[in-house]
Parts: structure tokens; C-alpha cells; sequence
């Protein structure tokens, strides 16, 4: 089955509303990973501390996890550093790893976004 149509998203936004999305920062994205990983550190010590306080730190480091998760995303469509061998080396060494096959999987998933060779319409085939 062909890819889906492709849609110019600036067809829909004007130049500077468009410049606006498409910026890429060269902080943020490494900010919030230190963020994440220093909240990880920071749940973890205070459950070696205060080994009561272990379910409210199960529970931060797996946000955590999943906002590290969420960034790979990201690092994935080369959103997370404007620079691409940072993106990349970012993505994949503080993200949790294995960007380069959750890359080409995510893309093939864009690429065929509800066709048959959608590799997530397993996820999505059962909702409206």
C-alpha cells in the first residue's frame, strides 16, 4: 500500500508562525534531560535515605523515565538539539539507548500512519 499523503504543514501556517514551531533550541532539550536525570538521582537517594518514602520514588523515576522516553522521541525526529551529532549522541546515551532502532521503527510508523504497514496499528487499529 502507497504512504499515506504527505501535508505541507506550511500550507497552514504562515512564515512566522511556521519559523516559530520550527525552531530548534540548542538548550532545552539537554536541560531537560539533566532535569530528569537529577530528579532520578534526587528520588533515589531519598529512598536510601528514607527507605518509606520508596513508593513515592518507584513512582518519580518511572515520570522520569517516561519524560526521558518522550524526549528520545524527540531526539528521534532530530527535534532535541539543533545540531545532529548532538541530537544523536544525546539521544541515544542519555535517553535510555536505542535510538537508531526506535528511530527507524517511529518513522516507518509517520510513513504509514494507519496503513497495514503502520508498525504501531496494532496499538491504534482497535480505537475509532
Amino acid at each position: 500500500m502507497p504512504a499515506a499523503a504527505r501535508v505541507d504543514p506550511k500550507a497552514y501556517f504562515s512564515p512566522p508562525e511556521w519559523a516559530a514551531l520550527a525552531r530548534r533550541s540548542r538548550w532545552k532539550g539537554l536541560a531537560l534531560m539533566a532535569h530528569a536525570w537529577g530528579v532520578i538521582f534526587a528520588a533515589a537517594a531519598m529512598a536510601v535515605i528514607w527507605p518509606l518514602t520508596l513508593p513515592l520514588a518507584v513512582m518519580t523515576i518511572g515520570g522520569r523515565q517516561l519524560g526521558l522516553s518522550i524526549l528520545m522521541h524527540d531526539a528521534a525526529h532530530g527535534a532535541l538539539h539543533p545540531d545532529p551529532k548532538v541530537n544523536d549522541l544525546a539521544g541515544e546515551w542519555l535517553t535510555g539507548g536505542g535510538l537508531v532502532r526506535y528511530r527507524t521503527y517511529h518513522l516507518g510508523h509517520h510513513k504509514y500512519a494507519q496503513q497495514d504497514e503502520d508498525p504501531d496499528i496494532g496499538l491504534s487499529a482497535p480505537f475509532p
